[in-house]
């Protein structure tokens, strides 16, 4: 069974130009630990040995670590950076509201 989001991916890499047989799929997962040992299994079937990661920027440092601990050789392709610059901060920036929540729970995840 696919993922809806795996399904949205597929297409847009075939938009992309990617040909059908090069997309594989692991829907099985249910977090990064499960998606690497399966990801594993995977590649060794196909007899491939290197993997192009691609997670969020937020991410990626814990999911390298999971897939090269699973012994993937795995290239990090982080994505959805998230950038901000502000010169000047007030003392509005520093109240809890929910994008702070959003920050907090992000950063929990990430470590």
């Amino acid at each position: 069974m696919r993922r809806p989001e795996a399904e949205s991916i597929r297409v847009l890499l075939q938009e992309w130009g990617v040909p059908d047989r090069a997309i594989v799929s692991e829907s099985t997962s249910r977090n990064t630990h499960e998606n690497a040992v399966a990801t594993k299994s995977v590649l060794e079937q196909r007899g491939l040995a290197r993997v192009l990661l691609v997670t969020s920027a937020l991410h990626m440092p814990r999911a390298l670590a999971t897939f090269r601990s699973a012994g993937i050789d795995a290239l990090p392709a982080p994505t959805d950076f998230t950038v901000t610059e502000r010169l000047r901060r007030t003392l509005i920036d520093y109240l809890p509201d929910a994008r702070a929540l959003s920050r907090t729970t992000d950063a929990v995840k990430s470590g």
